[in-house]
């Protein structure tokens, strides 16, 4: 599970951006707290509740950005509603917001199930929430009650990655972000991180210079190369866009690359081909061979044109090229 935060409303916009999804059926109000004046109403408008939260947040008149907006998501349709819900309710006791009013509203309108959590940082008191950390008090609330022990995890984690063998910065990018962890350049060092923390720093020329000192299988990759020639005269390179559908109708965001070729090698050898891209274009790949836990970069193996077109025929033939001139 993984929880964000929008943080810079001037207004409860939330408010009814999720109750427009009720509206339209993606969506439902899985629980209100604390809004007891409201309970006098006949009909609740989408009005009402942005002037019962706007009211709470008045009561702090030098405070900024009041609304309080958080998703937590889940991966796949599978995940229970109230389940979920339950989850929801312990994290906002743990974040200080267990007294204060707020919704919760599950969607269905992506590939993933989640929640929106709509509340404000303002006390009846009229004193402020402190948001010094929250977006890392956020993850590891969140992680402590999925029972993630998130040094441990990445003990775990770094032991596995360490074993394999790269030769280029863009390996190692690949590398740790199919398991989860951002990997950048900042100022002098590599930083490793996830959960909202830096985990792990690494300096920018002993990296380089460790990378450029190891040694490479070009046995191993003459063999790749055969493989991988072999199933081209089956499977097709042709790379396809994966998309992931974004909240609202229509809303899509290209998420990775993916061909025939690259699934039947992942799945019949263990070798991974991850497209690199940019623009909506394959720019390059990086092989990750899980069996001899070492990365190639794509021209190691053969041309990037190679790799992304390899057309078959209905039985499952290369054709011949054609000898017209």
């Amino acid at each position: 599970m993984i929880v964000k935060l929008f943080t810079t409303s001037l207004r409860f916009s939330a408010i009814r951006y999720n109750m427009d999804k009720v509206h339209a059926g993606d969506a439902e109000l899985l629980c209100k707290r604390n809004l007891e004046l409201l309970d006098f109403y006949s009909r609740v408008s989408i009005s009402d509740l942005e002037h019962y939260f706007g009211a709470m947040a008045s009561l702090n008149p030098v405070s900024r950005f009041d609304q309080f907006h958080a998703v937590i998501s889940t991966r796949g349709t599978a995940a229970d509603k109230h389940a979920l819900l339950g989850i929801a309710e312990k994290w906002l006791t743990e974040m200080g917001y267990a007294q204060q009013p707020y919704l919760i509203f599950f969607h269905t309108d992506t590939a993933n199930r989640h929640l929106h959590i709509v509340s404000t940082d303002v006390r009846t008191d009229g004193t402020k929430i402190s948001d010094s950390f929250d977006r890392v008090r956020a993850i590891s609330q969140l992680n402590r009650l999925c029972g993630i022990d998130e040094a441990a995890a990445f003990k775990r984690d770094i032991q596995r990655l360490l074993d394999f063998r790269c030769s280029s910065i863009a390996q190692l990018k690949v590398l740790f972000e199919k398991s989860g962890y951002r990997f950048f350049l900042y100022r002098h060092d590599f930083l490793v991180r996830r959960y909202g923390k830096t985990l792990m720093r690494i300096n920018s020329a002993e990296l380089i210079s460790g990378l450029q000192r190891g040694e490479r299988e070009r046995k191993r990759a003459a063999e790749i190369r055969e493989l991988i020639l072999g199933a081209m005269q089956l499977h097709s390179g042709k790379t396809m866009a994966v998309y992931q559908k974004g909240a609202g109708h229509g809303s899509k965001k290209l998420k990775a690359f993916r061909s025939d070729l690259a699934d039947f090698l992942s799945r019949a050898a263990g070798i991974e081909i991850c497209y690199l891209f940019s623009s909506g274009s394959v720019k390059g790949i990086v092989l990750i061979d899980h069996a001899h836990h070492q990365l190639f970069d794509g021209e190691e193996i053969m041309a990037l044109s190679k790799f992304i077109s390899s057309p078959v025929t209905d039985r499952g033939m290369v054709p011949a090229a054609s000898s017209k001139r």
